[in-house]
């Protein structure tokens, strides 16, 4: 393992030296080719993973770049990281000619496929330019950059006349971590900035420990390396720890120091819980950002539009539809899907009539509309007139917390939560609890339309306890990581398809104990 490491410290040593194997590129600021899916990618060579250096690299006129030096004060940081100041010189290039100073890195991120389908994440390879420079009159070249917000791992540096390669080296971005506030009472939330994180699948996810027990994990596969974790601080009085492992497979890999990625870090930090609480409410829905809905569509320049358009179940909202046939009896209809996945009968779209109205004279419509009891996610609103559709625009259900029941109690205590509108598709079927940081399960709401009702009983010493609801990952693609029904505490940042958000909880345990019921197996 150890040698591995230094397979890949040898290639970024060959990168900057010799132009690490890349053919020559067509002209312009940015190239794409196919990368390999960091879902496909199992085992890294250390922190470097190029082809093997190439006697010819990209120059129109057959000859090797030139070495491209990066140097950069490591007083603060052994390794560069996001914003670090980089000396860029080399020497031999065409005299006062001015080029490109270019970056190698990858775009892409989660994929979703037909709205519903979670296929992993995949990745192509780009490069952008970061600015331009002058050569001076003896072919030497010195300027400077800061490294962008971009992944973490190696990252190629190209010195760029038009399409020919003049000068190349590599420089090897590292992960940073900041926790925010160090401090605060029972119910505080804890932020977890994190820069830097890999696209590969060994330097994309760490897994966050609170008191040796796992609260979730942390990725930032679609926000280029950069994301905020969240989860709250809970406990006695006094100082917490906090461990932020690497966990590529969802759990965090505790012999670090022997596994093939031990260049990563493994941040460890304190958080001292002080007396009383935070003021929050018993159970809230943190605010929903704005879920981005299809262009309404229409047949003989029919248009709908719904406002608003998300909300909770039963939302009283507005539609208007212009272009329709005068004078002219149609349908309200909701679309929406209705199964499962796990009975084996599969699940199918739906439509559900809301009502029947009839056009104006100058072909319009204007009414309101009850949201329906339903799934969470997108639903289409159509009018059709028999089978046909004139119009469709689309509505986005929220979830919402219905009740806590009760909120106090001794320790004992059977306690109920009862959510609205729990989505349907792969990524946003559940919901994951936690129970004081510590994994306590998951929840589907599909088979029953949304509605979810869960069950557990109140645990721990008297005082104030969490119960967190994150985003999940229902399911993903064969073979891929098995992050699938843990806690994502980057959702906010980086959850695929829909940003849903946490639902938070708490339950305060009272120092008497309740009567104890009589479990014989089977509670039906």
């Amino acid at each position: 393992m150890r040698a591995a490491a230094l397979a890949g410290a040898a290639c970024l040593a060959a990168l900057t030296a010799f132009a690490c194997g890349r053919a020559e590129q067509p002209a312009g600021s940015e190239r794409t080719r196919p990368a390999a899916s960091s879902d496909d990618e199992r085992v890294l060579p250390g922190p470097a993973h190029f082809p093997a250096p190439a006697a010819s690299a990209a120059s129109n006129s057959g000859s090797a770049p030139q070495r491209l030096t990066l140097t950069y004060d490591k007083t603060e940081h052994p390794k560069p990281i996001v914003g670090t100041s980089v000396e860029v010189t080399a020497e031999g290039l065409p005299p006062n000619k001015t080029v490109n100073l270019d970056w190698g890195t990858v775009e892409g991120g989660w994929v979703i496929e037909d709205y519903f389908h979670f296929r992993g994440k995949k990745y192509a390879e780009v490069t952008r330019t970061l600015s331009q420079a002058t050569v001076d009159a003896r072919g030497r070249l010195d300027t400077r950059f800061a490294i962008p917000e971009d992944f973490g791992g190696v990252h190629e540096v190209f010195v760029r006349d038009g399409s020919t390669t003049l000068a190349q080296g590599g420089v090897e971005v590292a992960q940073t971590f900041e926790l925010s506030p160090k401090e605060g009472p029972v119910g505080t939330t804890i932020e977890l900035r994190v820069k830097g994180l890999g696209w590969r699948t060994m330097e994309s996810t760490w897994v966050v420990n609170w008191d040796n027990q796992q609260a979730g994990y942390v990725t930032a596969a679609g926000t280029k390396g950069s994301a905020v974790a969240r989860f709250r601080a809970t406990g006695p009085a006094g100082d917490h720890t906090i461990n932020v492992l690497t966990g590529y497979m969802g759990q965090g890999y505790l012999n670090h120091e022997q596994a093939p990625n031990a260049y990563l870090p493994v941040p460890q930090f304190a958080f001292r819980v002080t007396p009383g609480r935070a003021a929050t409410p018993a159970f809230y829905a943190e605010p929903y950002q704005r879920q981005p809905v299809p262009a309404s569509t229409g047949a003989g320049g029919a248009a709908a539009k719904i406002t608003p358009t998300q909300g909770p179940v039963n939302t009283k909202a507005s539609l208007d539809v212009t272009g329709l046939p005068a004078n002219t009896p149609v349908s309200l209809v909701w679309g929406s899907y209705e199964g499962n996945r796990v009975s084996g009968n599969g699940f199918e779209p739906i439509d559900r009539e809301l009502t029947k109205v009839t056009t104006t004279a100058d072909g319009r419509l204007s009414m309101p509309v009850s949201i329906p009891d339903d799934l969470g996610g997108r639903h289409s609103v159509s009018v059709r007139s028999g089978d046909r559709t004139l119009a469709t625009t689309y509505f986005v259900v929220e979830t919402t917390i219905v009740s806590m029941t009760p909120s106090s109690g001794p320790a004992g205590t059977p306690v109920t939560i009862h959510l609205k509108g729990v989505g349907w598709t792969e990524y946003d079927n559940i919901y994951v609890a936690t129970y004081d940081n510590a994994y306590m399960g998951y929840a589907c709401g599909f088979n029953t339309g949304g509605d979810v009702v869960i069950h557990f009983t109140a645990a721990g010493t008297p005082g104030v306890h969490l119960i967190d609801f994150y985003p999940g990952i229902y399911q993903g693609p064969d073979g891929g990581q098995q992050l699938y029904r843990l806690p994502q505490l980057t959702y906010a940042d980086d959850h695929p398809g829909n940003r849903i958000p946490a639902l938070r909880f708490s339950f305060e345990v009272t120092p008497s104990r309740a009567t104890p019921p009589t479990f014989t197996g089977n509670t039906r």
